[in-house]
């Protein structure tokens, strides 16, 4: 009795042991494989945060003098109480080219899903405005200019060559175009899991498409708006391009702009790095939100 239990319990245990060395072999694969690029995160990533947001308790450009850096919270004050307007004018573009992105980005995306037979196609040349927002402000730029391609079109609307080259509306318009993608994308992907039936049985059911809009598409695809919404105003926080090469005195007071104006110009790198731990905690936050508002509505 004896030896059937030992013989019986010899293969069980074998088993077991052959499981645990499968258990510790695959741990250390995984190990293996994870530490380099959190290494490359760690190094790349979090090192060079952790230095900004240290240079940003630092007076002016001491951080790199050789007489060593000089603590001091005026630049977190200044901030408070001086580029409070510079960073309500980012919020301010930044919520308008999401609107616009808002407004044109839903019947772009629903027609690209519903409508278009290439859809990747367009997909693709949706792609270049990502390229970067310099791009797009020299462009619109060069357009607008008095002799530009748009001044004949100008003129024979009886408009000013240069009414609509520095202003807000400019602004905002190239800012959109710069993000229109993310928009798109995010909401295209949200319509895709929507099933057309969904539609069909609205309007049966005799639903106008402005209800069918409403109660059907817009709940079924609110977490891919969130996300498309909050995605846009993330990167539109931090371009300069536009404001700058676009807008007027207001517009340039952006704190991206006023950001490098700080640190490149004037070289008080204290300040202009105490206005990025700002941008980046706003992204941060912006970045929280749109993840837990997609819920997976941007995996296909």
């Amino acid at each position: 009795m004896v030896s059937e239990g030992t013989s019986s319990a010899g293969p069980a245990e074998a088993v077991q042991a052959s499981v645990r060395r499968g258990d510790r072999r695959s741990r250390l694969t995984t190990l293996a494989l994870v530490t380099p690029p959190a290494l490359v995160v760690l190094l790349l990533l979090y090192y060079p945060l952790v230095f900004i947001v240290q240079m940003s308790f630092t007076q002016r450009d001491s951080f790199l003098s050789p007489g060593g850096s000089v603590y001091t919270v005026d630049n977190y004050l200044a901030m408070a109480s001086r580029y409070l307007p510079n960073l309500a004018v980012t919020v301010q573009l930044a919520a308008l080219a999401t609107l616009v992105d808002l407004v044109f980005g839903f019947p772009f995306a629903y027609i690209l899903v519903r409508k278009v037979r290439y859809a990747n196609v367009v997909r693709a040349f949706m792609v270049f405005p990502m390229f970067g927002a310099l791009y797009i402000a020299f462009g619109l730029r060069f357009i607008l200019l008095p002799g530009g391609p748009a001044t004949p079109l100008f003129e024979w609307l009886g408009i000013p060559s240069t009414a609509l080259l520095y202003g807000l509306p400019t602004v905002v318009f190239a800012m959109s175009i710069f993000t229109f993608p993310f928009m798109v994308m995010s909401i295209g992907t949200a319509l895709s899991n929507v099933d057309p039936k969904l539609e069909e049985a609205a309007a049966c059911l005799g639903a106008r498409p402005w209800q069918t809009f409403i109660r059907v598409l817009l709940p079924l695809t609110r977490a891919g708006v969130v996300a498309g919404c909050l995605m846009v105003f993330g990167w539109s926080i931090g371009t300069f391009a536009e404001p700058i090469l676009l807008g007027s005195l207001n517009e340039q007071r952006s704190l991206a702009w006023t950001l490098y104006q700080r640190g490149v110009v004037q070289t008080d790198y204290g300040l202009s790095t105490t206005m990025g731990v700002v941008l980046l905690v706003l992204a941060f936050v912006v970045s929280y939100f749109s993840l837990r508002g997609s819920r997976g509505a941007l995996v296909e």
